[in-house]
């Protein structure tokens, strides 16, 4: 007879307690160390960058607010921290605690799978109206929005965040 392997199951007390990076998903400890590549980071910044400025431009950010790197615990058992977020309806005090309107992910070789189908089936579940991921190695962002509940990879880099406040992306500059 086969051993039943047990996987443990871990909650947000456990998640406080951990020393160093991590995301939890679906009560699995996920380690988010070493920190990503000079490359990731740079293309991160360039978004962010490009996102603010947008919120500036359009005069949204009473609205709507960029955060990077910011745990966002979607249950007990579930927390992640994406690259980029965008939070519209009120500042975030902690951690993020409501849907995101918006989040990008910056794909590394290390995080891929979980970008592109185990956080995207969360973000996705829970109502995030835009998904981008952004690949540095072949220099592609692929921009999903939300659609009676499923994502739909659009063309379009113009976001409506909310009734009051759009932004539009270019990404051809943000890789060098």
């Amino acid at each position: 007879m086969e051993k039943v392997k047990h996987i443990p199951q871990y909650n947000y007390g456990d998640y406080k307690s951990w020393k160093g990076d991590w995301e939890l998903i679906d009560g699995i400890p996920f380690a988010m160390s070493p920190s990503a590549m000079g490359k990731h980071q740079f293309v991160a910044f360039q978004l962010s960058k490009r996102i603010g400025n947008q919120l500036d431009k359009v005069s949204c950010l009473k609205q709507c607010y960029l955060y990077y790197e910011l745990d966002w615990i979607v249950n007990n058992e579930t927390i992640v921290r994406p690259d980029i977020v965008v939070v519209c309806g009120g500042k975030v005090k902690d951690f993020i605690r409501t849907t995101p309107t918006l989040i990008v992910e910056i794909l590394s070789k290390s995080t891929a799978y979980n970008d592109r189908i185990v956080k995207k089936e969360i973000y996705e579940a829970q109502g995030v109206k835009y998904y981008l991921i952004a690949n540095p190695e072949d220099k592609t962002v692929e921009a999903y929005q939300l659609t009676n509940g499923k994502y739909n990879l659009s063309e379009n880099n113009q976001f409506m965040l909310n009734e009051n406040c759009k932004i539009s992306l270019q990404y051809n500059d943000i890789w060098e």
